[in-house]
């Protein structure tokens, strides 16, 4: 019999921070045994870091990054692959007090949301050209030349707050 699990296995999910209470992503490790029988909550260190410490290392990396954002992953053998293996049992999916807080990487090639500057940058555009066009169709006397002139000087000073900055996008 061996001391190692045929394959082991995580399971993410949602539970309320201890002291935000906001959600916080949380990964348990399962393992596999030769004769069938499943454990849950187990230490990954512990389970495959068992005097063979160059098997530890691929097979933890694949293993977190084949686990989905919420849900349990595939089976991982030691050599990293994925095997057949059984279905998460019903009202296992995952408790407030089990696993550890781990970092979502998602998978590389899926895409992303554009970053948050993007969107900023494309507002202060928006208010430019509203101002501008706002401008051109009234002409530059009256009250209402200074409404639309508002969002003109707005849109200039914003998008001139980006000029300097190291990442501009």
């Amino acid at each position: 019999m061996t001391s190692r699990p045929v394959a082991v296995r995580a399971a993410a999910f949602t539970a309320p921070s201890r002291w935000s209470k906001r959600p916080m992503r949380s990964v348990r490790y399962d393992a596999l045994w030769p004769n069938g029988r499943i454990d849950f909550d187990i230490s990954l260190v512990d389970t495959m870091y068992r005097g063979a410490p160059a098997d530890y290392s691929p097979v933890a990396q694949a293993v977190n990054d084949r686990c989905p954002e919420v849900g349990a992953g595939p089976w991982i053998d030691e050599l990293g692959f994925e095997v057949e293996g059984p279905s998460l049992p019903a009202g296992r999916a995952g408790g407030g007090t089990e696993g550890s807080r781990q970092r979502f990487r998602p998978v590389k090639g899926r895409p992303q949301r554009p970053h948050r500057a993007v969107w900023q940058v494309i507002a202060r555009f928006a208010l430019l050209s509203a101002g501008t066009a706002g401008l051109t169709a009234t002409g530059n006397e009256g009250p209402v030349a200074f409404v639309w002139f508002l969002p003109t000087i707005s849109g200039l000073a914003l998008l001139g707050s980006r000029i300097g900055r190291r990442k501009p996008w």
